[in-house]
């Protein structure tokens, strides 16, 4: 399991430093992948392909690929879990990577019940990712191939 986790990690951090360094095109002319960096913040724009209501509380998501994990601000409470990016050279696309997340964990504020509702179908919406779409400015979940949640970099 520890040797798991370092590798895991050092495979992060070399796909971080792909990352941070200036984009290059491949040996197929294609640019490298994309990577989410440490410290940018995600906010939701759509779940399940439609628009957020415009009173709903802001959502976020913020990536940390060097550490595996991910976490951020749900309509009441924080969450947090880890996760793991499979190599994007298996699809056409190459900013799209297989994604699989840890049981997601979250704090147990209360708050409306219109809140407290929008917070469980992100919630449950977020623990059915299996891939996820990265360009300059959004970040997509899918299940399989349809869309589950939308974010645009806040």
């Amino acid at each position: 399991m520890k040797a798991t986790k370092t590798i895991i990690t050092m495979l992060f951090a070399l796909l971080l430093a792909a990352c941070s360094a200036p984009r290059q095109a491949t040996s197929a002319g294609a640019p490298p992948p994309l990577l989410p960096q440490k410290e940018q913040v995600w906010q939701l724009v759509r779940l399940h392909g439609r628009p957020l209501p415009p009173r709903q509380p802001v959502t976020t998501l913020v990536v940390n690929p060097d550490a595996g994990t991910a976490d951020g601000q749900a309509a009441c409470n924080t969450y947090s879990f880890s996760c793991t990016l499979g190599h994007p050279d298996q699809h056409l696309d190459a900013d799209y990577y297989d994604i699989r997340l840890s049981p997601i964990g979250s704090g147990s504020v209360g708050c409306s019940e219109a809140d407290m509702n929008a917070e469980q179908r992100y919630l449950a919406a977020l623990g059915r990712a299996t891939r996820l779409r990265l360009t300059a400015t959004t970040l997509t979940l899918y299940q399989k191939d349809r869309e589950i949640l939308y974010f645009e970099l806040q």
